[in-house]
């Protein structure tokens, strides 16, 4: 089974009973800007907790230029990769600049959400967060809230965002409850309230399809999940 199949299976993501909501009170400073620039860079590899045979844990490297770091997460977001990820954010040197590149069908959310937290908490310590989803890359479900954690959120113009209503891994189901605190948790990380509103009238929380837009069309709705289209 790939990647994508596997996650088509989960939805949003999983353990639903442990959304972190005590993160939303933060969650307005991903619409701050810090100030930071970068420039593209290859990656050398980074230690991640093991991998799960069923859901492996994404690709976590590091990549450190002059005057920032980048770190890559390519795959599943997985308790494993949570561990990984945050042991690289408490591992850079305090305030030093940070670009988290992403590709990822999304995963569990008690686990994005811890990872969503721990941004949120560094660039409350002051460490300037950047996200980016390069050309042919896409960010998908969970990935989605990580992505917006991040300011400025770079994009290519035609790099894919998809998001859904959750469904709990071990039968499928989705409730109303866990559509709305995801949909709210949106929305406190910095995405268009009038977005959301259009993507829910077009279905796209509804459980029957997922909503997915490029990054260049996301621009020009005003969704306010992509601030800054690559060129």
């Amino acid at each position: 089974m790939s990647v994508r199949t596997l996650m088509r299976k989960i939805g949003f993501g999983c353990g639903l009973g442990a959304l972190l909501i005590a993160g939303a009170a933060i969650g307005h400073a991903a619409t701050q800007p810090d100030g930071l620039s970068f420039s593209p860079a290859p990656t050398l590899p980074a230690a991640a907790a093991p991998a799960s045979p069923d859901f492996p844990d994404a690709a976590l490297s590091r990549n450190d230029q002059d005057d920032l770091t980048i770190l890559r997460l390519d795959g599943i977001i997985t308790p494993g990769a949570e561990r990984g990820f945050v042991d690289a954010l408490h591992a850079l040197p305090a305030r030093r600049p940070l670009v988290i590149e992403l590709s990822s069908p999304g995963g569990f959310t008690a686990a994005g959400y811890r990872m969503i937290d721990a941004v949120l908490a560094e660039r409350q310590s002051g460490r300037p967060v950047a996200t980016r989803v390069r050309d042919g890359e896409s960010c998908e479900s969970m990935c989605v809230g990580l992505y917006l954690a991040g300011y400025p959120r770079y994009a290519a113009p035609r790099a894919e965002f998809m998001v859904h209503a959750p469904r709990m891994a071990e039968n499928g189901r989705m409730t109303m409850r866990s559509t709305q605190m995801m949909v709210d948790r949106l929305v406190s990380l910095g995405a268009s309230p009038g977005w959301i509103r259009r993507v829910t009238a077009e279905g796209g929380f509804s459980g029957a399809h997922d909503h997915r837009e490029t990054a260049d069309r996301l621009s020009a709705d005003g969704a306010n999940i992509v601030t800054d289209l690559l060129r």
